[in-house]
């Protein structure tokens, strides 16, 4: 695909002044934002710095092996450790009035695992609960980042333990980069802060999230197509929604490796994934046979495909067939028919059993023969096909349009 085709294409979803003044503000708001987001890489901190670790400090840390040590900087940070006893009582208080969420509403702590609960409720009756020196994190809005498990274990034991708690962290991304290797996912963790994505190719996918919230039939969806916006409201949109810029995180760097083999613009891939990985998130299945993130690399790149029977190969070969298309009506099929391709790899009927979508007819033919063009031609004439959910009822919208009844006037 090359750049006028992937410019047509963006048009699909919105050609307006409002998504400039988005695009200009989200920006802004990234080069003006106060980053804290990586303090541990602030050279300021460091410059400031003139203080170093005593040769007793360097033994008090790495014993015998301290000799090889020299010139430690200390650095001053809002950091602050303390050990604390943690009774039962407090544990129910901490995670009553501090636990992540209840000081900041816009944050959500991941759901705790009972399997992780229930081991350390065990060791805690059992007197085996170690101290690790792995602490119980605070932010510096006296919020928990980190210890939602050993507070609950706590409370259930009956049993209160020593821990270390370190506060005063200003990190805006502290809570991405804790435990990391254990249960949160990069969809639970990202900050909008941290992320560096193309502002419009973000404000185009939370465009179209937003219109497909506010659809109250998902399988009538229009696209962007008679939506109205205010600036502010996707600013707040894509604020409040920080997986977005995963998405377009994630597409971005599968596109600019296969640009030539790409056949959609970087935001309807975009927004297919996010709206994957969000209906992943409301329904639950035994076993999933290929990630969205495979899938939709196998579409972008055609990497991996042995067969023209292969359900990806269907999807490239129909968008295909519609990459010089440019209309709001064209979008919808080409997010349909990724839709299509993923539910059938999950086993989940689609609308006339094919990943082509079936559309309104160019014209009809009045009484005396005469081929008259249709009003709704081009547009997608079935439910639209939403991720992990079986084909839906067809709208009225969609039915009114496919039976137009064309009429003559006879003298």
């Amino acid at each position: 695909m090359n750049d006028n085709e992937a410019l047509t294409q963006q048009n699909e979803i919105s050609d307006n002044s409002l998504e400039g003044f988005v695009i200009d503000s989200l920006v802004k708001r990234f080069e003006e934002k106060d980053n804290s987001s990586y303090l541990a890489s602030s050279q300021k901190l460091v410059e400031a710095s003139n203080e170093r670790l005593s040769t007793k400090q360097l033994y008090d840390i790495f014993k015998e092996k301290s000799k090889y040590y020299g010139g430690v900087k200390v650095v001053k940070t809002s950091l602050k450790h303390i050990e604390v006893f943690v009774s039962p009582r407090l544990a129910r208080e901490m995670l009553e009035f501090s636990q992540r969420g209840a000081v900041n509403k816009k944050n959500k702590n991941r759901k705790l695992s009972r399997t992780k609960i229930n081991k350390y409720v065990e060791a805690m009756k059992n007197g085996k609960w170690c101290l690790t020196g792995e602490p119980i994190i605070i932010s510096a809005d006296g919020e928990i980042l980190n210890g939602h498990h050993r507070l609950q274990a706590c409370l259930e034991a009956g049993v209160g333990f020593i821990a270390t708690i370190t506060y005063g962290v200003t990190d805006d991304l502290s809570f991405a980069h804790i435990d990391v290797g254990n249960m949160r996912s990069r969809a639970q963790v990202l900050e909008m802060a941290g992320v560096k994505v193309s502002a419009s190719v973000l404000s185009r996918v939370a465009m179209l999230a937003k219109a497909f919230d506010m659809t109250k039939n998902p399988f009538d969806f229009r696209g962007t197509q008679g939506t109205s916006f205010q600036p502010a409201e996707i600013l707040s949109y894509v604020e409040d929604h920080e997986e977005l810029a995963l998405s377009v995180d994630f597409v971005s760097k599968i596109v600019k490796r296969h640009k030539r083999e790409s056949q959609v613009s970087e935001p309807i891939y975009a927004f297919a994934h996010y709206l994957i990985t969000q209906k992943l998130n409301q329904h639950t299945f035994n076993e999933l046979p290929i990630t969205p993130e495979v899938y939709l690399t196998r579409v972008i790149s055609s990497l991996g495909l042995e067969s023209e029977e292969d359900v990806e190969y269907l999807v490239r070969n129909y968008l295909q067939s519609l990459v010089h298309e440019s209309t709001s009506y064209s979008l919808l099929c080409k997010l349909s028919a990724i839709f299509k391709g993923w539910n059938m790899h999950l086993g989940i009927s689609i609308t006339s059993n094919r990943v082509s979508v079936k559309r309104v007819a160019l014209f009809k033919k009045d009484m005396d023969g005469n081929k008259i063009p249709l009003p709704s031609a081009g547009n997608i004439n079935e439910p639209f096909t939403v991720p992990c959910l079986s084909k839906g009822p067809i709208p009225k919208r969609i039915l009114k349009q496919s039976n137009v009844q064309i009429k003559t006037d006879r003298h």
